[in-house]
């Protein structure tokens, strides 16, 4: 029971961080592949029955005598639980490059990219001026920094960043679609509710009210001319 409180609270540590709003896959991956890091570190130290990343099993040891603690049972589950993650997360493996060219793109090694990304990786990487941007925003807003001129790594920005690594956008567009067509809403058409949904599950999303207001204004006055 200590063994399972512990691993639980790692695990629910890890869950916490691959839930909320603009979370990008290549992140969640960096997460993920820390934790199996993690679980690796943790079981070296479980066979040589050091604890201490394990705290409910620490306080159960001082009770206990520690012929009887077992710490190498404990090591083989460890053991187990990291296959599982190889074998549950070896789609994320697969598309190790391709979050790297998100996460870091002047940290990659350009003889190793594809060969359609590796010139305009070379004009990328030498520029400051995007180099301090991608520094500045962050690799999520990078992607809508990438020139025109660099039509690749554009688009193979935009792929990765489409892509969904979780379903919390996904179940929040339930809840949000449960919560919306009720029976006492009868006059919400399916147009309506696509436009709710396509709103809520943007990122991030700022309306140009300048934009809108001008628009506006040209409705009205077309609409003042036409009557005269």
């Amino acid at each position: 029971m200590a063994f399972l409180c512990d691993i639980t609270s790692h695990l629910n540590v890890m869950n916490l961080q691959l839930q909320g709003r603009g979370r990008v896959v290549s992140d969640m991956y960096s997460t993920v592949r820390a934790f199996k890091t993690k679980l690796s570190l943790w079981e070296t130290k479980m066979r040589k029955e050091n604890l201490s990343h394990f705290q409910s099993c620490q306080t159960m040891k001082e009770k206990l005598s520690t012929a009887v603690f077992p710490s190498a049972q404990f090591a083989d589950k460890l053991n187990i639980l990291a296959a599982d993650f190889r074998r549950r997360f070896a789609d994320f493996e697969a598309q190790k490059s391709r979050f790297e060219l998100l996460s870091n793109p002047f940290a990659v090694d350009v003889e190793s990219a594809p060969p359609n990304l590796q010139m305009e990786l070379i004009e990328l990487q030498c520029n400051d001026t995007l180099k301090e941007k991608y520094e500045r925003v962050g690799a999520a807003e990078f992607a809508r920094f990438i020139p025109d001129t660099m039509p690749q790594l554009r688009i193979q920005a935009a792929q990765t960043l489409s892509m969904f690594g979780s379903t919390y956008l996904c179940e929040q567009l339930f809840s949000l679609m449960k919560l919306n067509k009720t029976s006492h809403r009868s006059r919400l058409t399916d147009e309506h509710l696509h436009s709710i949904l396509r709103i809520s599950s943007a990122q991030s999303l700022t309306p140009n009210i300048d934009e809108l207001v001008q628009k506006m204004r040209h409705h009205q006055v077309s609409g003042s001319a036409s009557d005269k």
